[in-house]
């Protein structure tokens, strides 16, 4: 259902390798990922835990864009 992108941009997050998240995303299509990557955390966990990972992949994101 998912890309191996969306699967392998949230291991870089649980594997603490946001840098290469940051590349990930960017390749991946920032416009286009949060969306995806939503979808995907709603479908791989239960609701609640899927919103632990969300708002850490998007302040790591712009934390390392915007230094």
């Amino acid at each position: 259902m998912y890309t191996k992108d969306i699967e392998e941009i949230h291991e870089s997050l649980v594997n603490g390798q946001r840098k290469q998240m940051v590349e990930q995303i960017d390749a991946y299509g920032v416009y286009d990922f949060w969306a995806d990557y939503k979808n995907y955390l709603e479908d791989l966990y239960e609701v609640i835990g899927a919103w632990d990972y969300f708002p850490d992949a998007v302040i790591s994101y712009h934390y390392i864009k915007n230094r």
